[in-house]
């Protein structure tokens, strides 16, 4: 076949039809059914169906020993951070210590060269000026030399101040001058712990509230309203922080809040203690995100 066939290994980049033979070639799409999705009862942790459930503030289910045991292993987990983070920073400490010795005693040398220098260059200009009172202006030719031999004192002094590095700056091949590697900024772990369904916000054991659930005591496999006795699933739903009955949040706003009082255990509550929580998932895309994305490189050889 010619070079200009259907499989050419010769060309560096692919063809149409070799693309298409690649099954796992860019960016790969699928979408996800509602099989795939959490039901509104599973705990975000062990993915089933929740025991003794406990929600945070923003509405994710949890069963109460996951989540105290997710907490557990995030305090753990803090603990050896800020172990590490205290180590460098005292290490960062001690090497600064150090730094400021060397510079304090590299100074303190400095200044007694310098001190010392500067008596030896008055007392050989101090001579020279005798020496030219004496000798006095002769010529053109001895003033020029006077001026030139001022200048490579002057020169001189210049250098004998300057320190190594800065003789140094410009020699690019010399080790000394070569940039040194930046420490990186150490920035203090926080001791908290976060929501594992969404790690944007805090959660506290204090702030983790019980949710009661109708479900005919276990006899069924779903879940209903407090209310209206409809299953929960893809509605909004919402629960009182005070006394945890889950209903649909169309009950809770027509028959709740006018009173504002649970119509189950009537304790009273505000319409800032409702927690809307996270309803389940559906197959349809206007309802969530039903479609995934993955990028497989390839790599031409």
């Amino acid at each position: 076949m010619s070079r200009h066939s259907k499989n050419n290994t010769a060309n560096p980049v692919f063809t149409y039809a070799e693309r298409k033979m690649v099954k796992d070639f860019g960016t790969q799409n699928s979408r996800v059914g509602s099989d795939s999705q959490r039901p509104f009862d599973f705990c975000y942790l062990c993915i089933s169906r929740v025991i003794e459930p406990l929600t945070c503030e923003k509405g994710h289910l949890f069963c109460r020993e996951c989540i105290i045991q997710n907490m557990v292993k995030q305090k753990q987990e803090n603990e050896k951070l800020i172990a590490a983070y205290n180590q460098k920073k005292q290490q960062q400490e001690h090497k600064q210590q150090q730094q400021d010795e060397a510079q304090q005693k590299e100074k303190e040398q400095n200044f007694e060269k310098l001190d010392y220098q500067n008596d030896v260059i008055e007392r050989r200009q101090f001579k020279s000026k005798v020496e030219e009172k004496l000798q006095g202006y002769i010529n053109l030719e001895a003033e020029q030399k006077k001026k030139v031999l001022e200048k490579m004192q002057l020169k001189g002094k210049e250098m004998l101040t300057m320190s190594k590095k800065d003789l140094t700056c410009k020699n690019f091949w010399v080790p000394e001058s070569q940039p040194e590697q930046q420490e990186e900024k150490l920035e203090q772990p926080k001791n908290i712990c976060r929501c594992p369904a969404n790690r944007d916000h805090e959660i506290k054991l204090k702030k983790l509230y019980p949710a009661k659930l109708n479900d005919n005591n276990g006899e069924t496999k779903e879940v209903f309203c407090y209310a209206c006795n409809k299953t929960l699933k893809y509605q909004k739903i919402g629960m009182s922080k005070h006394c945890g009955h889950v209903m649909c949040m169309s009950c809770i706003s027509s028959i709740c809040l006018p009173d504002k009082k649970c119509m189950v255990c009537n304790k009273d509550f505000e319409k800032k203690d409702i927690i809307q929580l996270q309803e389940a998932h559906s197959g349809f895309a206007s309802h969530n995100q039903v479609e995934v994305k993955i990028f497989n490189p390839v790599m031409l050889i």
